[in-house]
C-alpha cells in the first residue's frame, strides 16, 4: 500500500513539473504566432514589393484574379509542392482563360531570397506566377495584411542556420483585387481551379 501511495506521489510530482515547465514557456515566449489575430473580413488590401522587374504592387492586377502564396525558397516540400498544385490549377484555366490568373509567390525569407532567385524559382512552374520580395519590414506588413504569421527557427547544426515555420494557404482575391477567400496547401488542382473560375 504504501509502495503505491510513493508511486502515485512520483507521478504527480512528475505531472506537476510538466506543467510548470509549460506554463513557464508560454508566459516567457513571444511569437508572432500569439499575436491577435485579424478577422476574415479585415484582411486584404493593397501593397508594393519589389519583383526582379522592379515594384509591384497587387492593384497593378486589377481585372486579373490573384492567387498568394507565402513561402520561401529553402523551403523543403510544403512550398513546391504547393506552387505545382497552384500551376495545375492554372493550366487547367490556360486554354479558356488565358493570363486571366495571376500567381503570386510572396518570400518570407526577404534576408536570403533575393528578385532574380525568386524569378528562377518560379518559372520552373508557370510564366505566370510572379515572386515578390522586400524589406523586413514590407514583408512582414503585407503578411500582416493577410493574416499569413510565419517565425524563424534556428538551426545550430545546419549550413541553413535558419528555416521558417509559416502559415501555408492559397489566398484568392477577384478582379477588383478584394480577398475572397483562402484555401489550405492540401487542396487539390482540380478544387483551386474551381474556385478560381467563379470569379473569372
Amino acid at each position: 500500500m504504501q509502495g503505491n501511495n510513493l508511486r502515485r506521489l512520483f507521478l504527480l510530482s512528475c505531472v506537476l513539473g510538466v506543467i510548470g515547465l509549460v506554463i513557464f514557456y508560454l508566459a516567457t515566449t513571444r511569437k508572432d504566432f500569439n499575436q491577435p489575430k485579424k478577422t476574415f473580413a479585415e484582411l486584404g488590401g493593397d501593397f508594393t514589393l519589389q519583383s526582379s522587374e522592379g515594384p509591384v504592387s497587387l492593384y497593378d492586377f486589377k481585372g486579373q484574379v490573384v492567387v498568394m502564396y507565402f513561402g520561401y525558397l529553402s523551403c523543403a516540400e510544403v512550398c513546391p509542392n504547393s506552387l505545382a498544385v497552384l500551376t495545375g490549377a492554372m493550366m487547367r484555366l490556360d486554354k479558356s482563360h488565358p493570363k486571366a490568373v495571376q500567381g503570386l509567390f510572396v518570400t518570407v525569407d526577404p534576408t536570403r531570397d533575393t528578385p532574380a532567385e525568386l524569378k528562377e524559382y518560379t518559372a520552373y512552374f508557370h510564366d505566370n506566377i510572379l515572386g515578390l520580395t522586400g524589406t523586413v519590414e514590407q514583408v512582414k506588413s503585407v503578411s500582416g495584411q493577410y493574416g499569413v504569421f510565419y517565425d524563424n527557427n534556428n538551426l545550430s547544426d545546419s549550413f541553413m542556420e535558419y528555416s521558417v515555420s509559416h502559415a501555408s494557404r492559397f489566398y484568392i482575391l477577384d478582379k477588383s483585387s478584394k480577398l475572397i477567400t483562402a484555401m489550405s496547401h492540401t487542396t487539390t488542382p482540380n478544387e483551386l481551379a474551381a474556385q478560381i473560375r467563379e470569379l473569372l
